[in-house]
């Protein structure tokens, strides 16, 4: 009876397996960034940072998918020198944010070659013990953030405008409103 079971199963996965598999894609993402902060003790013009990650799409019907998108990203923003005479003070000069993103966008499906995305993001910065404080205290806070995420897919190039906020403790606790484009090319394996 159990391999009766285990039989029907394997018939089963065998007969469904290429729908199923026709409904999921999953490819690699690469490419550049422009980074720039806007706030009290940031204010940065455009920074070059880049992005490697994966994707992973579910397809919903032939207009709209599911596709979620781990990665890691690097944001250069500069801090200003309003706070560097402070002890929560930060120096003057640009960081490097080291990212893990995980953007979970609606896909919209325009032609076989162009779609729209939008979505929310978590990001967790990875280098958060890296900046000190004129104390010696970490400067940006540790921990799951939220963002947003919109864009376009063009063919084999992508397009996305990332939003966060990162908090800091940095003297009267500023914060840097991160802003980022980003450009590169997808390759999907299926």
């Amino acid at each position: 009876m159990k391999q009766c079971r285990h039989l029907l199963i394997l018939m089963f996965s065998l007969l469904y397996a290429p729908t199923l598999l026709a409904q999921v894609g999953l490819g690699i993402r690469l490419g550049g960034n422009l980074s720039n902060a806007n706030g009290d003790g940031f204010r940065s013009a455009k920074k070059i940072g880049f992005q490697a990650g994966a994707a992973l799409r579910v397809d919903i019907s032939k207009l709209f998918a599911v596709q979620a998108e781990p990665s890691f990203n690097i944001a250069r923003i500069r801090a200003n020198d309003q706070t560097a005479i402070y002890p929560e003070g930060i120096q003057k000069g640009t960081k490097s944010l080291h990212y893990f993103n995980l953007p979970v966008l609606l896909k919209l499906k325009i032609t076989p070659g162009f779609a729209l995305l939008g979505g929310v993001e978590f990001n967790s910065l990875i280098n958060d013990d890296r900046y000190r404080l004129n104390n010696g205290a970490p400067a940006f806070r540790s921990g799951v953030r939220f963002g947003h995420s919109v864009g376009l897919e063009l063919s084999r190039f992508y397009f996305r405008y990332r939003g966060m906020k990162r908090p800091s403790d940095v003297h009267g606790n500023w914060h840097a409103d991160i802003e980022q484009y980003q450009l590169g090319m997808k390759f999907d394996f299926f």
